[in-house]
């Protein structure tokens, strides 16, 4: 039987395949909007050519709220890899894995919903989360 995988990397796959999903809403957006405009076919062939601005403003707040998730697991993976690569993981790094995950969730939907406060408050929690990772290693 094959031996569970450590809760960090748990964590850090489920934080990729959400940052990997978190396209989904802005694409949806610029397909419908390109589509009657432009036809299928064209899209396909060059999609959405030229960089339209983004219409409504929903759909720009989740655009960057996939960019910053990107810009941020350059960070947490790699940290998340050497905890495991080192030996270093316990119970605190497994948490600061889970609540990096539930930070970026949350920062991802508050975003795109234009609540500033919750989402900066989630954007620090991950950068803790990430310092937490940081200090388990080198300690």
């Amino acid at each position: 039987m094959p031996s569970p995988i450590p809760s960090e990397i748990f964590w850090l796959t489920l934080t990729a395949a959400f940052t990997v999903l978190m396209w989904l809403p802005y694409a949806y957006y610029r397909i419908s909007r390109a589509v009657p405009k432009i036809g299928f076919l064209r899209l396909a062939a060059d999609p959405l050519p030229g960089d339209d601005p983004f219409d409504d403003d929903w759909a720009h707040r989740a655009y960057r709220a996939h960019m910053n998730a990107v810009e941020n697991l350059v960070v947490f993976a790699p940290l998340t890899l050497a905890v495991t690569a080192t030996g270093s993981g316990n119970e605190v790094t497994a948490a600061a894995c889970a609540i990096y995950f539930w930070a970026r969730f949350v920062h991802g939907v508050f975003y795109t919903v234009k609540l500033p406060f919750v989402r900066t408050i989630a954007w620090f929690t991950g950068v803790g989360a990430c310092l937490v990772l940081a200090y388990q290693i080198l300690t």
